[in-house]
């Protein structure tokens, strides 16, 4: 049977996501459908890495991206995070039995999850074994950007950008490391997504979330996915220059 708890906070969460318009830019491809990807992926994270509170992770994982309905259209996304976990703690705090230091864990980990790489690691010296959820949260999502539901996600939510260049049909971002990728696209530390020309380089920024994962049991699922994303692009290639 499903515990309570979780049940009350799926129809939170997918009512509170139900209210946005679907042609919404701060949450096309982050919709409720991506939540419950990311929370199926968080728990599959923790069995396998013997993380203790697995309510704790489902709960975090629904309420990951609850910031995002609140933004004002002229905010910008990396700050969905800071405005989530002041959402759930209020939430949680007023509609649950959960203890402070577990409220805490679950808002340290959606504050954090959407920052930059940089950042991420920053907080994670700092935060030690608290840290461990913040790093399964993070790879969940992280996942959900990659194989065919990330490709998916990555041309819905850019849509308004050209495919490809046709002259560098595999962009110019193809195979380089997220930190070589922020630097020739000039892309600042606080930041956690890059401004492309083409959604070429969206898909090759995504395939590069593979050397910020966290734990092993992350990177293991991850390679299928990856390997997914770098044979579709390499297909594009061959079908335009056959």
């Amino acid at each position: 049977m499903k515990n309570s708890l979780v049940h009350q906070i799926e129809n939170y969460v997918q009512g509170t996501f139900s209210k946005v318009a679907p042609d919404d830019k701060l949450t096309i491809a982050h919709d409720y459908k991506h939540v419950n990807r990311v929370r199926n992926w968080a728990l599959r994270i923790a069995e396998m890495e013997g993380y203790h509170d697995l309510e704790i992770v489902e709960i975090a994982a629904l309420l990951h991206d609850i910031g995002l309905p609140y933004l004002d259209k002229n905010e910008k996304r990396n700050k969905h995070g800071e405005i989530g976990a002041e959402i759930a703690t209020k939430y949680l705090t007023e509609k649950s039995n959960l203890a402070e230091k577990q409220i805490d864990n679950i808002a340290i980990a959606i504050k954090y999850h959407s920052l930059s790489p940089s950042k991420v690691e920053e907080q994670l010296r700092l935060f030690k074994d608290k840290g461990k959820l913040l790093e399964i949260i993070r790879d969940a999502d992280n996942l959900d950007a990659f194989g065919a539901i990330g490709l998916m996600r990555c041309f819905v939510s850019h849509y308004y950008l050209p495919d490809y260049n046709p002259m560098n049909i595999k962009g110019e971002s193809w195979e380089l490391s997220p930190d070589e990728f922020r630097k020739k696209f000039g892309i600042d530390s606080k930041e956690s997504h890059a401004p492309v020309c083409y959604i070429m380089d969206m898909i090759n920024q995504q395939i590069g979330y593979y050397d910020n994962l966290h734990t092993r049991t992350a990177r293991n699922l991850a390679v299928p996915l990856v390997d997914f994303m770098k044979n579709f692009v390499l297909q594009i290639e061959h079908e335009v220059n056959f």
